[in-house]
């Protein structure tokens, strides 16, 4: 997967407007990151969008999370009875000014390996209507 810094355009994807997208959680080994206190209910609204996200664009393949060795992560993420599949997908979440782009291994990354995404991402989430609504 391709670095993005956090809050910075994400231009991963095909589009004339990919400056638009403002990516979160394209995290890599190579690149710090910011570390934190997330609340579950951030994870559980994540993993809920996350069941069937609205994907402009989709990409093949599989992702392995850079920071396990050996397992390259898990293929599922499950919290409070909704399941996921991890590394296939990107969750895109509308907000006033842009639209955020986070692949679907943000909740892996947030339980396991203490990521902190911006506030403003955050919000946006808890904002967000249900996917395809």
């Amino acid at each position: 997967m391709t670095h993005f810094a956090d809050l910075s355009p994400c231009t991963y994807f095909p589009f004339d407007i990919g400056d638009k997208f403002t990516a979160v959680g394209w995290l890599e080994s190579d690149h710090e990151y910011e570390r934190g206190p997330v609340t579950e209910e951030l994870v559980a609204q994540l993993t809920k969008l996350l069941v069937n996200p609205w994907q402009p664009c989709v990409t093949m393949g599989w992702h392995n999370c850079p920071f396990c060795r050996f397992s390259r992560g898990p293929r599922q993420f499950t919290i409070n009875n909704t399941t996921i599949d991890m590394g296939i997908s990107n969750l895109f979440v509308p907000a006033a000014d842009t639209i955020f782009v986070a692949p679907s291994l943000i909740v892996h990354y947030i339980d396991a390996h203490e990521y902190c995404p911006p506030q403003q991402f955050q919000d946006a989430v808890h904002a967000c209507p249900e996917m395809r609504s």
